[in-house]
């Protein structure tokens, strides 16, 4: 890792030798860490910023692969969005730190932590490596609750603000037009949650990594164990044991993954227990009905509706029709 930040430190003083310029000058280079920052940037930003996302939907952010033109594209970078909750603190921080951009180091008005006013679960009592990769400031990955949009926007239009100022009439339109699909949106995610609530199926859900957590909790499923027996930590035979045994004694229907997670381990669990295997995006773009941070949300409850086998939602009536 520190000889290819080395050999792209390099690349970034060459680049600047020779003139580069900046793509779209004119406009607020935004760059984000992941796929949904830059979604929420564009939504609120508009034409005013130019925006890149550091990963790919389909990766591991717990080891996000370094490419060749990441740090120069830190480097470039007006503002930064990250999520926060420690999600990218074994990658982040070095490549800031090589990338030499003043504007975006820690508490600078470019360095916009999105999570920021969140309430996060699974906050750690002990910070001790026994309990595997914990993340100090709780569980990162609350961009998959339906709730977690009008924060994301919010914290996105105060970057924006910060180090655009004359955009602020734009930022703020955009914001409202957005913040008003998502309360639409918000009204029609409740449903899901007033379906499980009125199931008489299942209510516990099996996860391979603590990553859906939020979700689960939307829809007030409880995470009944984890296949990972602590975060980061492959399960062993013994583990994988519990893990058959609860899922026979609770009759819990599906196993929830990611992509990068989806091993031979969860095949096997869900092939003695009948269960059906749920692979879930854990960013827009994630999958290819992942298009949007809309979507990803969307996607994802209908799945988990479907797995725990309920019923269709009700069409709702148009506004001035008589329901059927």
């Amino acid at each position: 890792m520190k000889t290819l930040l080395t050999c792209l430190l390099l690349l970034i003083s060459f680049t600047s030798a020779h003139g580069a310029t900046r793509v779209g000058k004119d406009k607020l280079n935004v760059v984000a860490t992941v796929p949904d920052l830059a979604w929420f940037a564009e939504q609120i930003g508009g034409d005013r910023v130019t925006v890149t996302s550091l990963a790919k939907g389909t990766e591991n952010l717990h080891s996000l692969s370094v490419r060749p033109r990441t740090i120069v594209t830190i480097s470039k970078a007006d503002v930064l969005l990250e999520m926060g909750l420690s999600l990218e603190s074994t990658w982040l921080p070095e490549l800031v730190l090589t990338a030499r951009n003043r504007k975006i180091n820690p508490g600078e008005p470019g360095r916009v932590i999105c999570s920021s006013g969140w309430s996060a679960l699974d906050v750690p009592t002990s910070l001790s490596r026994e309990g595997g990769d914990v993340h100090p400031d709780g569980n990162p990955h609350f961009a998959l609750s339906p709730l977690a949009g009008p924060t994301i926007a919010r914290n996105v239009l105060t970057g924006l603000i910060l180090n655009d100022p004359k955009g602020e009439l734009v930022y703020q339109k955009r914001f409202d037009d957005l913040s008003r699909r998502l309360d639409k949106s918000a009204r029609h995610w409740a449903r899901y949650q007033a379906l499980f609530a009125e199931a008489t199926c299942c209510k516990k859900a099996v996860v391979y990594h603590m990553e859906f957590d939020y979700l689960l909790a939307f829809l007030g499923l409880e995470t009944e164990i984890a296949i990972e027996p602590k975060p980061g930590v492959p399960p062993t035979p013994n583990h994988l044991a519990k893990v058959i045994s609860a899922m026979r004694g609770e009759s819990i229907p599906v196993i929830l993954t990611a992509a990068w997670s989806k091993n031979k381990q969860v095949t096997m669990v869900a092939t003695k227990t009948d269960a059906q295997v749920l692979e879930l995006p854990t960013m827009v773009s994630g999958a290819d009905w992942a298009s949007d941070w809309f979507a990803l949300i969307d996607g994802s409850l209908e799945r988990i509706r479907i797995g725990y086998g309920l019923p269709e939602l009700v069409e709702e009536p148009v506004l001035g029709e008589e329901p059927h």
